[in-house]
């Protein structure tokens, strides 16, 4: 661990000595020429006039790769145009060059095949942070420093809409989403997702994309859809490489090369992060029998060590203007170090210590998780009509070695003279292969279009996990039956779908479809040589009306119904034993859980804010949530059960405010009321109650070369045996440039004021449950990022100039 707390002042203050060069008075205007095929348009003309003064102006010829640059440009608004050849001229309006922001990349510019004398106009708009469309969000990750040194799942909490519930899973409006990485699928398990996004480097994400409001191929996702799109470099060569440490015990590196060339388009990146969590915990439990009452309390501490190499390859290949390719292939790795220590203590009914152990779990282990995907994309004739088609192949080895040392005390702490040791080897193989179609086409009245889908993906994992005790007489280990297992896990789903959509007016759409989807689920319990199987077929409406008010007000009505499978972590029969008065397995037996979903959103955007308002009415039926029961040995058991039928209210809003182009805020929050039946409320306990996440963050950007962001959440959780208490958690980023902005610098402080803990309090039948969990989560992090930039050679810079005196008298 780097000695950061020490440092950091120091580097602060180096920082604002360097923020002294804001003196200069002119500004760069960069950027790349193409094709529709994405190829570099040598010897395009390129020129950068002064709205006001027509006088003033630039001209330059686009070099081999396609690229130009402007330098030493004035302030002022100024307007580009690029032309060539056979080609349609493309004009940018409105590039604002000022002293809070002088260094403009503009990207790819594309010139169209010129088939009339019409030109393409386009007014430039600066990205801010978040923006919001027709009740989407679209998070600009790579304009804020808070992706500095963090992964995904980090980047992903602080997005408005997107909370983490206590499980670590990721909702949006309380609700489980389907995750996208460049609008292709992930079919990743829920623990092999959680390692892939723990594993993405921030650094390598362009923008985060929520659509609440989902395409026809995911229309009957429950939590719509989140879609990261990763950062594709320029035309020619580039990269970057970034490495971060922090005063936690956390430390990394990682890098990408992008390299683009005549349709051809590749993408590396690979980093390894290093980090340690250390927390504490208790939890206090109020056992009520038909005769009596005692007590039972737990008091923990841990320590959790992971070391995550990553690295991911991606190749986009465009062989014609219709027909492309995308090929992925990347790989993710966990190697654990975790370690443990709790003290049990029973009390009787006067709360006298009855019994007392101490208990030490030592876990080492590796979850390796490759991954395969191959994209085929076809454009039709005309505009609207594309086929895709969707291959992927992920694979999960995962070995986890737990040792287990108990020792049993006297109420004055003195050892007994009984101990417990145990040790247990768990070892998961997965594959999961999947295939989608997708057809989209839009008819001649350029008014109705159609879309059509299929997909087909199956799982298989194979568990095996071998228990043992110690027998003290021989000190040799023996095989423990009863928590011990075998089984092979199997699940496959088809899907077909159609829809489509229909411009009624101007503004005014209407959208309606139905998927038909077979699930079939088989156990293999080879230990009792028992089989468990479930097939089942699921149709799922959805149906949407959109209304647009001059491109301002938005309203959008829609009703689907979606469905929620039980996954691993619901189904596992294997019993944990990390603590042997709270034991927790899954359940083979559950059902999914399906649901009939009406939302109502209204939304108004302009260039000063944007604020959206939702509510939501959900009938879940057959639900399935994690039960805990008191056994009458004192112990409990932490399963999965199908409960009734819940109600479900929700009311959202996300909203922005610009108070200038240096400052603007972004807040949303979002309420769900949960309501059982009064069965359940009558036999169980279970209690109505509301869930509530919230976000606040801001972006102020006082100078080009400087940006500082925010973040902060709040939320609460409910379930049907009681809630999680209030938690937060903060985020602020501070980022300077230099050197051109190739060298960049960023101090991330992660929960400064309050780390993160959960009090969660749980009713039953006969007990009461209260538990504390607090986690060490306050980091100073600093990150160095360096861009490797073309840096022109002296011959370069030579034909550049004979360029500039080629085109000065076309000006």
């Amino acid at each position: 661990m780097w000695p950061m707390q020490k440092s950091l002042p120091g580097i602060l203050l180096l920082m604002l000595i360097f923020s002294q060069s804001f003196g200069q008075q002119t500004g760069i205007v960069t950027g790349s020429v193409v094709d529709e095929k994405k190829e570099a348009v040598t010897g395009a003309s390129v020129f950068l006039v002064l709205i006001s003064d027509s006088m003033v102006r630039q001209g330059t010829l686009s070099g081999k790769d396609g690229s130009f640059s402007f330098e030493e440009v004035g302030y002022g608004h100024y307007r580009l145009t690029a032309s060539a050849i056979g080609l349609k001229l493309l004009v940018i309006d409105s590039i604002h060059v000022r002293k809070e922001r002088s260094d403009f990349n503009l990207g790819d510019l594309v010139l169209r095949a010129s088939t009339d004398q019409m030109k393409e106009v386009i007014v430039y708009a600066e990205k801010p942070l978040i923006q919001s469309r027709e009740g989407n969000i679209t998070y600009n990750a790579a304009e804020s420093p808070l992706s500095a040194g963090s992964n995904a799942n980090d980047l992903l909490k602080n997005v408005p809409l997107i909370a983490s519930d206590p499980n670590g899973k990721l909702t949006v409006r309380g609700k489980e989403p389907k995750i996208l990485i460049d609008d292709k699928p992930v079919e990743l398990n829920a623990q092999q997702l959680q390692d892939f996004l723990e594993s993405m480097p921030g650094s390598m994400i362009e923008r985060i994309e929520v659509m609440t409001n989902p395409p026809p191929q995911y229309a009957n996702e429950p939590g719509g859809v989140i879609n990261i799109v990763t950062k594709k470099g320029k035309i020619g060569k580039s990269g970057r490489i970034n490495v971060y440490g922090g005063t936690r015990g956390e430390e990394g590196i990682s890098g990408n090369l992008s390299i683009r060339k005549k349709g051809l388009s590749i993408n590396v990146s690979a980093g390894l992060g290093y980090n340690v969590f250390q927390g504490n915990g208790y939890s206090r439990r109020e056992n009520k029998y038909i005769d009596s009452t005692n007590y039972f309390n737990t008091e923990n501490n841990y320590k959790n060590k992971n070391t995550r190499p990553n690295a991911r390859v991606s190749i986009d290949y465009d062989w014609s203007e219709k027909n492309s390719i995308n090929f992925v292939a990347q790989y993710n790795e966990n190697s654990f170090d975790n370690r443990s220590n709790s003290q049990y203590t029973n009390l009787d009914r006067f709360k006298n210590v009855s019994r007392l152990s101490k208990r030490l779990i030592q876990s080492d282990g590796v979850s390796k998780n490759p991954n395969i995907s191959l994209t085929y994309t076809h454009r039709g004739k005309k505009p609207g009509e594309t086929l895709r088609l969707f291959l992927n192949g992920n694979f999960s080895e995962n070995d986890n070695d737990r040792y287990f040392y108990q020792q049993f005390l006297n109420p004055d702490f003195s050892p007994t003279g009984v101990d417990s040791v145990q040790q247990q080897f768990t070892t998961s193989n997965n594959q999961g292969y999947s295939a989608r179609y997708s057809y989209d086409k839009l008819f001649a009245n350029n008014k109705t279009s159609i879309s059509t889908g299929a997909f087909y993906s199956i799982g298989n994992n194979d568990v095996k996990l071998i228990s043992e005790y110690l027998r003290r007489t021989d000190s040799v280990y023996l095989v423990n039956d009863l928590l011990s297992n075998d089984f092979r896990f199997v699940q496959s789903v088809k899907n077909f779908r159609f829809s489509f959509r229909h411009i009624i007016v101007k503004g005014t759409s209407f959208s309606m479809g139905m998927s038909a989807e077979q699930t079939r689920v088989h156990f293999d319990l080879f230990k009792t040589k028992d089989e468990s199987s479930n097939d089942y077929w699921t149709f799922l409406p959805f149906v949407n009306f959109n209304k647009h008010w001059e491109e301002v007000l938005n309203l959008t009505l829609s009703y689907r119904r979606t469905i929620r499978r039980p996954g691993m972590g619901e189904l596992n029969p294997t019993i944990d034993y990390g603590d042997p008065y709270n034991l927790r397995f899954g359940n083979i037996g559950l059902s999914p859980s399906t649901s009939h979903n009406f939302d109502w959103v209204m939304g108004r955007s302009n260039s000063k804010y944007y604020v959206n308002f939702g509510l939501g009415y959900n009938i879940v039926q057959n639900v399935f949530t994690q039960i805990r029961s008191l056994q009458s040995d004192g112990k409990t058991f932490v399963t999965w059960e199908n409960i009734d039928d819940r109600l479900e209210y929700e009311v959202s809003s996300w909203s922005g405010y610009n108070f200038s182009k240096k400052l603007r805020f972004n807040f949303s929050a979002s309420y769900t009321y949960n309501r059982y039946s009064l069965s359940d409320r009558n036999r169980f306990l279970y209690r109505n109650g509301g869930s509530f996440s919230s976000n606040l963050n801001s972006q102020y950007s006082p100078k080009d070369v400087w940006n500082l962001s925010s973040n902060f959440t709040f939320n609460r959780f409910a379930n049907p045996q009681g809630y999680v208490r209030w938690n937060t958690s903060m985020n602020f980023g501070v980022q300077r440039k230099f050197l051109q902005k190739r060298l960049i610098i960023t101090v991330n402080m992660i929960d400064p004021i309050r780390q993160q803990e959960n009090r969660t309090f749980t009713n039953g039948v006969n007990f009461n449950h209260e538990s504390y969990n607090f986690t060490q989560t306050r980091n100073y992090r600093l990150t160095i990022t360096w861009n490797f930039i073309h840096v022109p050679k002296k011959k370069e810079i030579e034909e550049k100039e004979k360029l500039r005196k080629a085109i000065m008298p076309k000006l």
